[in-house]
Order: structure tokens, then sequence, then C-alpha cells
């Protein structure tokens, strides 16, 4: 292998690695590719790269093939172990930082919409300040269709919203005309 970087950068080589770790007694290549969910042939190929630079060291019992980790083997997935654990981390916050800005946004979209609907529906307004309530609810119609909510939930009360915006427009056109 000339590139180590080229087989430590591949998925399902860190994947092996880790089955390899997590249960250290000798195993069979063909185990190995069930437990990371790839086709034996690709797994075979892998692993013959791995014992090419000493990582994993294979013998036979009889007519079975195993396969264990060297001691550098070892120390290699530890640390993608360590780093796997530090994305999982990572992606956890992100997640959780993206559906708190999610939920903020979805709280600005209710509230304007609240507001613009007591005041556009009161009908204490004159015609005026009722064409400024619907041009504004037009704005927050625009910006509510162009933003993107990554859960199903809010992308389902970015839906309800905007029915709610539509029958709203409805009744305020209705309101307009008869000024």
């Amino acid at each position: 292998m000339d590139d180590l970087k080229e087989l430590f950068f591949n998925r399902k080589t860190v994947e092996i690695l880790l089955a390899m770790l997590d249960d250290e007694k000798p195993r069979y290549p063909k185990v190995i590719a069930e437990e990371v969910d790839s086709m034996y042939p690709h797994v075979f190929n892998i692993l013959k790269e791995l014992e090419d630079v000493d990582l994993i060291e294979s013998y036979k019992e009889g007519r079975i093939r195993y396969i264990r980790l060297t001691s550098e083997g070892k120390k290699i997935s530890i640390k993608f172990k360590d780093i796997y654990s530090e994305l999982e981390t990572f992606q956890q916050k992100f997640s959780e930082s993206r559906e708190r800005e999610d939920a903020i946004a979805m709280s600005r979209f209710r509230d304007n919409l609240n507001s613009i609907e007591y005041r556009l529906l009161s009908e204490k307004l004159d015609k005026k300040e009722s064409f400024r309530e619907v041009l504004k609810l037009s704005k927050l119609r625009t910006e509510l269709e162009r933003t993107n909510f990554r859960s199903d939930k809010d992308r389902e009360e970015k839906n309800n919203l905007l029915k709610r915006i539509y029958h709203i427009e409805e009744k305020a056109k209705s309101l307009l005309v008869n000024f």
C-alpha cells in the first residue's frame, strides 16, 4: 500500500478496525463482513491490505482462517474509536444547535403570524393600516416558504402555518374589498 491515508479514510476500513477492536477475539473474515454490512470480497480486499501493512494478522486453525489486530492495529483502532466518539459528540451538539435555531425561527413565525392575524382581523384598522398588515403577511409567507426546516415535525408545522396564512389572506381580501 503506497498511501495509508487512502486506506484509512475509507469508512469501511475504519468500521472493520472498530469491529475488531470491540471484540478482541480472533474473527473470520465472513463474520466481519456481516458486522460491517459489506460484501465479503470487499472486506477480504481491505483485510488483505491491512495485513500487508501489519495492522492485522491472520492464521489458520484447520480449514478456518482467523484474523486479529496486531498491537499497532490496536493502537490505531483506539485512535479511530476516539475520533469517532469526538465526531458523534460534535454531531450531537451540532444537531441540538440546529434544532434550537429551528425552534426559535418557528416561534418567531408563529408570533408574527398571531400578531398580524389579530390586528388584521380585528376590523379596527383603516384601509391603509389593513393594507400594511396584508403586506407584512405576504412578506411573512414568502419568508416562511423559503425557510427549510430539518425535522418532519417542523416541516409539518410550517405547512400548517402556510395554510393558516392562505386562509387569513383570503379573509383579508374580502375585508379590503369591503372598504
